[in-house]
C-alpha cells in the first residue's frame, strides 16, 4: 500500500507586524537561549503572539521540559514580556494576565473510496479557550466536535483542567487531559508533527491522543548545570472494553478500579531527552483483567538532524482459554531544519498487535495487525507559523491464516481516502482573532 499525503498549515496572529528590542548583547544573548530551549520540541513562538503579561507564566510552566535553571526562566520571561511589549504600547511587563484566549481549529477531509460513495466530511471542529486565574492557577479546555456534531460520541470534551502551581517546579493537574505517556500526544499537532499522518504505534498502542479523566502531580528537578529531570505521576479512569486498545478510550469508568501511570524524562541541555513510561489499568467492566503499558522515548538533537523515536508494549489480560494479548511496536524518525525554512523528515515504524479479545466480542479486524511503515515528508515554512507538507508513505501489511495464536486472516482492500482541514482561530478576548489555516490531504492506494 502506497499513501501519498499533502499538508498546509498556516498561522496568523491577531498582532500585526512587530517590533523588537535594539540587539544588544544582551538581548541577543537571550533570544539565543530562547530559540535554543524552546525549538527543541517546536518552532519558537514570535514573543508578539502572546502579551507581556502572558510570558512569565508561560515560560514557568514549561521550565522542566526546557531544563532551564531558576535564573534562565526568570531573565528569559521578562525578555519575552519586554518583546511583546515593545509591539503592543497597551501591554504590561510585569504580572500574569487574567485575560482568557481563544483558539481552535477546523478539520475537513474528503473520502474516495471503493466502500463508501465520494463524500466531504467536517471531521473535527475544536474551540479552546485558557489562560491564568492568578499565579499559581492555569486552565485550559477544549471542546470538539466530530462528523458536524451530530450528537452522542461526535461532540465531546477534548480537554479541560486547572494546573495548579504549588511551587515554581511543583504542579498537580486535575480533569480531562491527554495523557502523559511517552511524547507524542504533546507533539501531535500539525505544527509540532512534521509529517502528515501519525506513526502506527502511536494510534493503536499509546492510543494517540489518549484523553482521559483524573489527577496528574507533575514537576521537574534540576540536578545543576545543564541537567534536569521531569516526572508525571497520575490516577485515571483507565482504558475500557473497547474492539482493540484505540476504541477503549474512554471519559467514565466501566469498573470501580482506577488506573495508575507515570511517566519520567532526563533532560541534558538543548540536545538531548530519554524517558520512559508505564501504565496499569483494569480494563472489563469486573475490573478483573488489567492492561499493562510500557514505553520509552527518545529525543537528539544533532548537527546533522533532529531524531526522535518512541517504543511501546502492551499486555492486556484475557480470560481463559483466550491467550493474552500483546502488542509491540517503535517507530524512529529524523528530521533536519534547512536555512530556516525547509524541513525534510523520514520515518520508519512497525507495529505487531496480536489480541485474540475477538473470541470475548472484539473485533478480529481491529486487534490484529502487522504493519510497517516507512513515511518521506518534505515541509516549507515560507515563515515560521505557516507550513506546507508533502508526505508519501510505504505501508507494508502482513497476513497470516490463524492458528492457535496467531492472526486471522484479513480481507484485502483497496481506495482511496482524501482527507483536508483548515483553520485555527487566535487571539486574546475580547479581540476577534485572525484564522489558521490547516489542510491535509491524504491519498491512499494500493
Amino acid at each position: 500500500m502506497r499513501v501519498f499525503g499533502i499538508g498546509l498549515i498556516a498561522t496568523l496572529s491577531c498582532v500585526l507586524g512587530s517590533a523588537f528590542l535594539a540587539p544588544t548583547s544582551l538581548a541577543q544573548s537571550m533570544r539565543e537561549l530562547y530559540e535554543s530551549k524552546c525549538s527543541r520540541c517546536h518552532e519558537a513562538y514570535d514573543p508578539v503572539e502572546r502579551s507581556a503579561a502572558e510570558w512569565p507564566g508561560l515560560v514557568r510552566s514549561m521550565r522542566g521540559q526546557a531544563a532551564l535553571t531558576e535564573q534562565q526562566t526568570i531573565a528569559l520571561g521578562r525578555y519575552l514580556a519586554e518583546e511583546s511589549a515593545a509591539a503592543d504600547t497597551t501591554s504590561t511587563v510585569s504580572g500574569i494576565s487574567q485575560v482568557p484566549r481563544i483558539g481552535g481549529y477546523l478539520y475537513t477531509e474528503y473520502f474516495r473510496t471503493q466502500e463508501e460513495i465520494r463524500n466531504f466530511d467536517i471531521h473535527y471542529l475544536a474551540i479552546n479557550v485558557s489562560g491564568w486565574a492568578n499565579e499559581s492557577i492555569y486552565y485550559y479546555g477544549e471542546f470538539e466536535l466530530e462528523h458536524g456534531g451530530t450528537g452522542g460520541s461526535n461532540t465531546f470534551v477534548e480537554e479541560a483542567y486547572i494546573d495548579y502551581w504549588f511551587r515554581q517546579e511543583l504542579a498537580l493537574k486535575i480533569g480531562a487531559m491527554l495523557t502523559p505517556f511517552n511524547r507524542f500526544d504533546e507533539f501531535h499537532d500539525p505544527l509540532s508533527n512534521y509529517t502528515v499522518t501519525r506513526p502506527q504505534v502511536a494510534r493503536e498502542i499509546s492510543v494517540s491522543a489518549w484523553k482521559e479523566v483524573g489527577v496528574d502531580l507533575h514537576g521537574y528537578v534540576g540536578l545543576g548545570g545543564r541537567s534536569a529531570v521531569g516526572y508525571d505521576l497520575y490516577m485515571i479512569n483507565g482504558l475500557g472494553s473497547g474492539a482493540d486498545l484505540r476504541h477503549s478510550r474512554q471519559y467514565r469508568d466501566n469498573n470501580e478500579d482506577k488506573a495508575f501511570g507515570g511517566r519520567i524524562f532526563w533532560l541534558y541541555g538543548d540536545a538531548l531527552e530519554l524517558g520512559g513510561s508505564a501504565y496499569r489499568g483494569a480494563w472489563d467492566d469486573g475490573g478483573e483483567y488489567y492492561v499493562d503499558t510500557f514505553g520509552a522515548h527518545l529525543l537528539l538533537d544533532t548537527a546533522f538532524a533532529d531524531f526522535y523515536g518512541e517504543y511501546l508494549s502492551a499486555t492486556s489480560e484475557n480470560p481463559e482459554p483466550t491467550r493474552d494479548g500483546e502488542m509491540t511496536g517503535y517507530f524512529i524518525q529524523a528530521s533536519r531544519l534547512l536555512a530556516s525554512r525547509f524541513r525534510p523528515t523520514a520515518r520508519y515504524g512497525r507495529l505487531d498487535y496480536l489480541d485474540l479479545g475477538d473470541e470475548l466480542g472484539r473485533d478480529p479486524d481491529k486487534g490484529n495487525k502487522d504493519v510497517s511503515e516507512l513515511v518521506l515528508a518534505f515541509g516549507w515554512y515560507p515563515t515560521p507559523d505557516v507550513v506546507f507538507k508533502i508526505e508519501y508513505a510505504f505501508i507494508m501489511e502482513r497476513s497470516e491464516a490463524r492458528g492457535e495464536g496467531q492472526r486471522p486472516a484479513r480481507a484485502p482492500g483497496c481506495g482511496e481516502v482524501l482527507d483536508a482541514g483548515s483553520g485555527l482561530l487566535t487571539g486574546r478576548v475580547p479581540a476577534a482573532g485572525l484564522p489558521r489555516l490547516v489542510l491535509d490531504i491524504l491519498d491512499k492506494t494500493c
